[in-house]
């Protein structure tokens, strides 16, 4: 009885346990490490959160609109090692960010490759190649 017990048990935690590793998605299928791209614009917000955080910077077109760009960044465990926190990037701060280009050319999402704030020379570099 107390086999049937633990294996019942067992059981439950590994399909509990797929469903987070299957949610869980690659890089390369969002974004393409070949294609990089840069862009400047204005912080709208700073999502500070895990798995990933996220930024949405208010970036100018070439025609005058502007357009909001989704930014995909690391953990808040990799951002607190590279001395980021969820005030080092505020609302209206203007940055340079250059990253991985999404694979759906339509999409204005970015995998944050560097961060440069020019006002007060921040700047963070990670996913370079």
């Amino acid at each position: 009885m107390k086999r049937r017990v633990l294996l019942i048990i067992a059981g439950i935690v590994v399909f509990a346990a797929a469903d987070q590793v299957l949610a869980h998605h690659s890089f390369s299928a969002t974004y393409d490490s070949s294609k990089k791209v840069e862009i400047q614009g204005s912080v709208k917000e700073f999502v500070w959160r895990n798995p990933h955080s996220f930024m949405r910077l208010d970036v100018m077109d070439k025609d005058g609109t502007v357009k909001t760009w989704t930014l995909e960044w690391g953990s808040t465990n990799d951002l607190t090692q590279a001395k980021i926190t969820r005030t080092t990037l505020k609302p209206g701060d203007e940055l340079v960010v250059t990253g991985e280009a999404p694979r759906d050319e339509s999409s204005l999402r970015l995998l944050i490759s560097t961060v440069k704030r020019p006002s007060d020379g921040f700047e963070w570099r990670g996913r370079v190649e």
